[in-house]
């Protein structure tokens, strides 16, 4: 499947802002769970870079969904699950990133104490390399199908 010019760019450019969220991601991870627990500025930051990096990547499973034969799915996570299907993602990090799409969810949809700081901490730790990793893999995609 040959994606249009115009969705690639579009797409790139979403991935573009998502590797900007990474990045002051990452730079959170320094943060020991007190700390974290403690500074509502620091909790804020992440929780709306996290919330915003996701729908991004939805954003970009949407634009690849779209550019195929594939009907749109009714949930964000089915996303992801198709472009499993198509080829475009392991099965793995569109298992990953369905679970993302949930966490999104709870970000999008809870605030104060209906959030789990500790839950936001332990994915602040350990699913970034998921939102790189559906990034890399949604390039060597479309350099893929570039070349056919």
């Amino acid at each position: 499947m040959t994606v249009p010019d115009d969705v690639e760019e579009q797409i790139l450019d979403k991935a573009t802002y998502v590797e900007e969220a990474v990045s002051v991601l990452a730079a959170k991870q320094s943060l020991d769970e007190g700390e974290y627990r403690a500074d509502r500025e620091q909790r804020a930051v992440v929780e709306r870079e996290f919330h915003t990096a996701v729908e991004a990547c939805i954003d970009i499973a949407g634009l690849l969904v779209g550019a195929t034969d594939a009907t749109m799915p009714e949930t964000y996570a089915e996303r992801f699950q198709v472009l499993d299907e198509r080829g475009a993602l392991s099965s793995e990090t569109s298992t990953r990133m369905q679970q993302a799409a949930g966490f999104r969810n709870v970000l999008a949809h809870r605030y104060g104490d209906e959030v789990d700081d500790g839950l936001v901490y332990e994915h602040l730790q350990s699913e970034l390399e998921w939102v790189v990793r559906f990034l890399r893999e949604v390039r060597d995609y479309l350099a893929d199908s570039g070349a056919q």
